[in-house]
Formats: structure tokens, sequence, C-alpha cells
């Protein structure tokens, strides 16, 4: 994405030539356009940096923002769309389309036409040449065209201030087709220049068929998002309005674990997937998304990293809220979210996933989860003691796992424990010691809960045996340092040591 694509004091958004760096601000960004807007994805490795994604959040961001204060910016004039207008037509060479087309790529504005009403915005621009030396935007005044520059370069200063400039395939000025507003930079050719230019009027009249057809197909997919199905038709507009749209194509990784999340996401179109999820020892199984499913909530609700990778399986479309429109437009519907949250980390255990349970039973079995609190150092299971049949999925917090085998497990929110013994008959013994290291919050699921809605418990899936950790064979017995005894069982003491030279905590078996 050009930086300029949502700053008008940059002004370049480029597919071939990037801009130089402005450190410019992003006040004027804060000028919404009239229609869902949309990004496209950069062409990214699977594997996309984290620094990639935080920037293409960051612009979503800048969008959101933009839009929550459309009502205090001044809209260009109503269209009179009974008004007989004949969208001009410049004839342009094979090679002349391309390159504007190519300009336009990584512009959000244009980024929602379809291919035939791209076309005709290329036919519309008009060729320009400009000698040295020309003002060809004079800051203050209020605008009406936008620009890609063909050969040339040209600088941008704010307050008389230099703060960038742009070359070959960069373009400028997109907020003067979308608002009667004052220019926001002056822009000047540093060189002899040749430009391509379409007026605010020939671009709007485009634009105003493609906005209710975009609308209504959002409108569609927010009936699809279960905690939306229930909302009037004022609200689901409030709620599209604040959208942003961004696409992705095969491959493309949206959400990395382990990053800040910034941005609620749902799917329009295409097919998501959702892996390698949480942070501990515990293994979920990788859950698929389509149309009218929705994800990245949580880090929003919780404030915490990401939990799973989330990768494009084909060309999606998805539709975003920025952190603090997520909370001003959703805030009133957290219960809602919450519990859709909930079921979904729910389907994702193993005994849940493995199963055909009905939507209506997980729903209820969501319903039946009760949120317990257990303090510091409390033992939640001792090995060689007879185990309580719970699911716990730790919603904050961080659980100790020791094992028979000496092996621990550290568990963290995300994370679930006592599967299992779910599936185990009555008066099973604990093979484990499990404590809560600080206080821990799980959501708590019991055995006869599960039973009083799927019946027999033989329904669940097969369990998936948490990650083993490796064994490492470099450390001495010496270097240990007790700190305490996790549990005492028939053959023995589990002691909690740490290494002393890593700190790295240790079951140690005795």
């Amino acid at each position: 994405m050009g930086a300029c694509n949502s700053k008008e004091v940059t002004g370049a958004a480029s597919s071939n030539s990037r801009p130089q760096s402005t450190g410019a601000s992003t006040k004027q960004a804060e000028q919404a356009p009239v229609a869902v807007q949309q990004i496209k994805s950069e062409e990214m490795d699977p594997n996309m940096k984290s620094t990639d994604i935080k920037s293409r959040e960051q612009a979503i961001n800048i969008h959101s923002k933009a839009k929550a204060k459309r009502a205090q910016n001044v809209f260009a004039e109503p269209l009179d769309m009974s008004e007989d207008f004949v969208i001009p037509n410049f004839p342009k060479s094979d090679t002349a389309v391309q390159f504007i087309d190519d300009s336009l790529a990584d512009n959000f504005i244009f980024a929602s036409l379809t291919k035939e009403e791209r076309r005709l915005l290329i036919d519309a621009m008009k060729a320009d040449s400009v000698p040295a030396g020309t003002i060809i935007i004079q800051q203050g005044e209020v605008g009406d065209y936008f620009y890609v520059v063909e050969d040339g370069n040209i600088s941008f200063a704010v307050d008389g201030n230099h703060v960038g400039a742009c070359a070959r395939g960069a373009s400028f000025g997109e907020l003067a087709l979308l608002y009667n507003c004052p220019r926001a930079a002056t822009c000047i050719a540093n060189t002899d220049c040749k430009l391509w230019k379409v007026d605010q009027r020939t671009f709007r009249y485009m634009l105003a068929n493609n906005n209710a057809s975009q609308e209504k197909d959002i409108l569609n997919v927010l009936r699809k998002v279960q905690f939306l199905a229930d909302l009037d038709e004022a609200m689901l507009i409030k709620v599209g309005d604040a959208l942003t749209t961004v696409s992705f194509q095969e491959g493309d990784r949206i959400i990395n674990k382990g990053d800040v999340g910034e941005v609620f996401y749902i799917l329009k179109e295409g097919r998501v997937k959702v892996h390698d999820i949480g942070f501990g020892d515990s293994q979920y199984v990788d859950q698929v998304l389509g149309p009218g499913d929705f994800f990245g909530e949580r880090a929003l609700l919780t404030g915490d990293p990401r939990l799973a990778n989330i990768t494009a399986e084909v060309a999606s479309v998805t539709l975003c809220l920025s952190r603090e429109t997520f909370e001003k437009t959703l805030g009133p519907l957290q219960d809602l979210i919450d519990h859709a949250m909930k079921k979904r980390v729910l389907m994702g255990v193993p005994i849940f996933a493995n199963s055909q349970f009905q939507p209506y039973e997980m729903a209820r079995l969501t319903d039946l989860v009760a949120e317990v609190t257990f303090h510091q150092g409390e033992i939640l299971a001792e090995e060689g003691q007879p185990a309580k049949q719970n699911l716990y999925i730790i919603r904050e917090g961080k659980i100790t796992v020791a094992n028979e085998n000496g092996m621990i497990s550290n568990l963290s929110p995300g994370d679930y424990f006592g599967d299992k013994l779910i599936q185990s008959d009555v008066g099973a013994v604990s093979q484990q010691t499990i404590t809560a290291e600080e206080k821990t919050t799980c959501g708590v699921l019991t055995k006869s809960a599960i039973e009083s809605v799927i019946g027999h418990i033989s329904r669940l899936g097969k369990a998936m045996a948490p990650v083993a950790p490796k064994l490492d064979r470099t450390i001495d017995f010496k270097d240990l340092v007790k700190f305490r005894i996790l549990g005492v069982g028939t053959f023995g003491k589990v002691w909690l040591v740490s290494h002393q030279k890593s700190g790295v905590p240790y079951a140690l078996k005795m």
C-alpha cells in the first residue's frame, strides 16, 4: 500500500515508484470517503513479516478514523443522478492504459471498482503537461482533480516546509475526488512533468452506482455474522458504514501469531485457515472459516497478542474494523461477541472438533461453561489422587502441569487441559499435578454438563496429546535448584526446579 493513498500531504501511491519518505502528519487522512474503502493486500510471503502486517493494520486504522469523522468534513455537492452526464473519453495507447492501471493498483479509493469501471476511469483521464516550477496544487485551495505522474518529479510542501516528493508512477490529490475540501499540501513541479488527471464530477458519477451495489453486498454478509444477525437494518447500516474492505491473495498471511492485534475481520468472500493455535503445549485443531465468519476479536477484547496464524487459502475479501471503531460500534454487543468467541474456542478443542455435534449443541455447551478463578499456588489436580473430570480452558493466568515422567508443561491463556479425563471412567486417578502459578481464571465445563447436552460421553471425538517438551540431555543434576514440591506420587515426589544458568523451570521426579 502506498503511504499516500490516505495521506494527501504526501500524495504518492505507486506500484512501480514509491514516494520518498516524508515523515508528514496524517491529520489530513481523517477526511473520509463516502463508500466502504478497499485496500489491496501486498503480494505477501506466506510468512509475512509482522512489520508488514502492522503497517497494513495501521492503514486500516487511518481509514476507520477517517470514516468516523466524515460528518465533520465538507463534502462535495450531492449528485443529480437524473442529469444526462456523459463520461469523457480521451484516446490513449495500450501502453498508457497499462501504465495508469498499474499506478492505480495500490490506491484504496479505486480498489473496489470493477474491471470495466477502472477502464472507464482510465479512459476519462486527460493528459496534461506542466513546466518546471508550476504549482499544480496550492495548499488551502479547494481542488477537484486527481493526478498520476507519467514523467517528472514533484515535491510536496506544507506551510512552506518540504515534506516529500514523488516521481513516475505515483499519484496524488485523490481526496479531491470525494470532497470539496481544502488541499492539505502544495504540489510543485521540480522538473517538466507529464501528468494524467481526472476531475471530481466524472469520478463521483462512476462511484455512485458502485457504492449502492457494495453496500447491499456488505449488509448481506453482516446478516450472516452470528452476533449481528438480530440487529435491525439501521444498526447494520451503521456497522457496515464503519467497515474497510481488504483483499488478500491465496497464501497471504492475514494475522501473525504473537502480534499485537489492532483490527477485527469479517470474511466477505473466500476461505481462510486458522492454524498454529495457542502458545502453550495444548493442541487445537486447525479451523477453516468462510463468508460470514469473523476473527481477530480476541486480541481486541483482551489486549493479549494474537493467538494463531491466519492465512488465506484462496483469494479472499475481508471487512475490517479498527480497534477504536470496534469498541465504539460493537461495544454494546460485547457479551454476544464474547459468547461467539468462547464457542469457537470450544469447537477447536479436539474432543469437540473431532465430533459431529449440531450447532445448537455447541451453543448449549458454551452456555454451560462456568468461569472459575483459582488463587496462586492452588492445586487443581494431584498425581495419584482422584481426578476431577472437567475440561479447563485458560482465560487468563498461568498453569503448570507436572507429568509423572518428570516433564513439565506451561499453559497460558487459550490453552486447555482435562480433556482426556472427561473420557475416563468414574473414579479415575490423576497422572499429573496441576498448579495455578498465579491467579488464574478458567472456563470450566464439567463431564456432567457435557452429558446433559450430548447424552453419552462416547459421542466425544478423539483427544490429542499435548506437545511433548524436548528432552534436554545437557543439564546436570548439580545445576538444578529445588524450589518446592509439586506433588507426591506412588513412586516419589515431583519437585519444581530451575536450571541455575538459564533459569528455565523443570519438573524433577525423585
